[in-house]
């Protein structure tokens, strides 16, 4: 049975009339070269690789000009201080929201983490609230977060290179890893904090309590093994620092809430585990809020570590749930099960619609990022010629990412049918 391969990628076929089995390669984005360089009033410029890096050198008239690229960015040095130019251009470009929403909405988050960070650690502080500083703390692992969603979204933008020919797209894989282990390590420290809080409240209560069993139970609790986090005493809360969580919890809904939309018509995880990022420090807000009302107006009742141990619980639930998506796709797993049944819908109008396409199985699909690729199995009639194959390969490719807008590529193999 013979068989024949075509890829079909974002703008690119695998059937040439130069009788070649891959395309000119280009390089920095010229044309392919012909085999001959003329350059009467420039001298060449020959590119040295050394380590995975590039530099270039020109020597003209006894002058010097020397340029490096060492950033898988795409950033560096230069010695006119070009790049560090063009890389503040994409920032206010960025910021202005100039085709990149991803960057913007990226940078109003930081922005606003910033400013949520310095103001409730300050209140915190001056105000005697531990439960407003934790709340600054998740802030913080929110900011870090932002940093992540920046640089992993911009370099998974980036298109294919020598050394990344399939893409940068598991760059947003690997920035969702890292917010889901943010995300874990934030619950586990709020849920120890909280212990260690809710032990010595129970120590405190059981000595205000007469002699009993219920004593007894409080007193074998409070001794308990706990983490030495910091001191248990607390100073009195100024109950005004509820107003700096209230705020806390508008600003982060609505981070939420606009980073998700974005996500979602972007198809990014990272972005979607950014904004998980933000719904979670609103959580630790909310709490943060009712428990500095909560200590204010009923003293005796330990409000503060409860809630902590209830919300670390839930953002425990969403880290791990990132990281065993994100799990799934460094591994490679394959999409999810609704997915890949619109992709067998799809390819099942394209059979009945392609006189001689005998049949399409065998369908793989993964997940890379926001990415999709896929290949499938067409069996065809003996008799279909290169230029058939061809025409079919494409149909192929454009009905699936019509069907599916994340798909990215779209792998082909052609199988000669049986002859009767």
């Amino acid at each position: 049975m013979a068989s024949i391969s075509s890829t079909s990628g974002s703008s690119s076929s695998r059937f040439y009339t130069n009788g070649q089995s891959q395309p000119p390669r280009q390089r920095n984005g010229l044309p392919p070269s012909n085999g001959h360089h003329e350059s009467p009033v420039e001298p060449q410029v020959e590119p040295q690789r050394q380590n995975g890096h590039e530099h270039e050198h020109e020597h003209e008239n006894g002058g010097h000009s020397h340029s490096h690229s060492h950033s898988i960015l795409g950033g560096g040095h230069s010695h006119g201080g070009e790049e560090r130019v063009e890389g503040m251009q994409r920032v206010i470009a960025a910021w202005r929201g100039d085709n990149d929403r991803g960057s913007y909405i990226t940078l109003v988050g930081l922005v606003c983490n910033v400013v949520l960070t310095g103001v409730k650690g300050l209140a915190g502080w001056y105000m005697h609230s531990a439960s407003l500083l934790a709340d600054a703390g998740h802030s913080l692992s929110d900011l870090l977060g932002d940093f992540v969603t920046l640089f992993c979204w911009n370099l998974s933008r980036k298109p294919p290179s020598e050394r990344y020919p399939y893409g940068f797209a598991k760059f947003e894989t690997v920035g969702t890893t890292t917010i889901s282990l943010l995300l874990i390590g934030g619950a586990l420290g709020i849920g120890f904090h909280s212990y260690h809080l809710l032990l010595h409240a129970f120590f405190e209560t059981a000595a205000t309590l007469p002699p009993g069993m219920l004593q007894d139970i409080l007193q074998a609790i409070s001794q308990a093994p706990a983490p030495s986090i910091g001191h248990a005493h607390v100073h009195a809360v100024d109950p005004n620092a509820a107003w700096f969580a209230a705020v806390s919890v508008v600003v982060k809904e609505w981070l939420y809430r606009i980073t998700k939309k974005v996500a979602d018509d972007e198809r990014s995880p990272v972005l979607l585990a950014n904004a998980i990022h933000h719904r979670s420090d609103a959580y630790s807000s909310v709490v943060a809020l009712f428990a500095i009302i909560g200590t204010w107006m009923f003293p005796a009742i330990p409000l503060d570590p409860i809630g902590g141990l209830i919300v670390s619980v839930v953002i425990l639930r969403q880290g791990v749930d990132l990281l065993l998506g994100a799990f799934g796709d460094l591994t490679d797993a394959g999409v999810p099960k609704k997915t890949r049944q619109s992709i067998l819908k799809t390819l099942d109008h394209i059979k009945a619609d392609s006189p001689g396409l005998l049949s399409l199985h065998d369908l793989r699909a993964r997940r890379a990022g926001s990415m999709v690729f896929a290949d499938v199995v067409a069996e065809v009639e003996a008799g279909f010629t290169v230029q058939e194959t061809f025409a079919l390969d494409q149909k192929i490719s454009r009905a699936l990412k019509s069907a599916r807008p994340e798909i990215s590529e779209v792998r082909v193999k052609f199988e000669a049918g049986k002859t009767v």
